[in-house]
């Protein structure tokens, strides 16, 4: 079973030993360094996932009132464990808590071709790519859903 939780100091080197895992498939490995320095300084929603007591995923949210939007953050999960159901976990615990806010008519995700196929099962869909954007090899795909095109909740 996975269990969501808030994160917590304690669970920095979990999460970036998880996430180097998915270095170079998903993540350039300059993104490790970024993805630490986002730890020591998001202050927005930002959660792990548990799996038999240990760390193996996390995702945030970052709400922008003043532009109506929400933006999904640093979503990954544990690459050995696909199929438990971890990035689903984690985007159905951030999407409710976005839907939280009636002032979002957008909702925004940065991601890459590894991953864009996973944002469209909730009905994000592609506005634009940029070839080799996060590192040489990794595309941005650049996707958005309106709240009442959310699916999978």
């Amino acid at each position: 079973m996975i269990q969501i939780r808030p994160w917590q100091v304690a669970d920095t080197e979990p999460l970036l030993a998880v996430f180097r895992k998915n270095v170079p498939v998903a993540f350039g490995e300059s993104e490790v360094a970024e993805y630490a320095d986002f730890l020591t300084t998001y202050q927005e929603p930002y959660v792990v996932a548990e799996h038999e007591g240990r760390v193996v995923g996390a995702c945030g949210h970052s709400i922008r009132l003043h532009e109506q939007k929400a933006h999904i953050v640093w979503i990954f999960a544990d690459p050995a464990l696909k199929g438990l159901g971890i990035g689903t976990a984690l985007m159905r615990y951030n999407l409710l808590a976005i839907r939280q806010y009636p002032e979002v008519t957008e909702l925004i995700c940065r991601t890459s071709q590894v991953a864009y196929a996973f944002f469209e099962r909730f009905g994000f869909q592609l506005q634009y790519t940029q070839p080799d954007y996060w590192v040489p090899g990794l595309d941005l795909y650049y996707m958005t859903v309106k709240p009442d095109g959310l699916r999978g909740l």
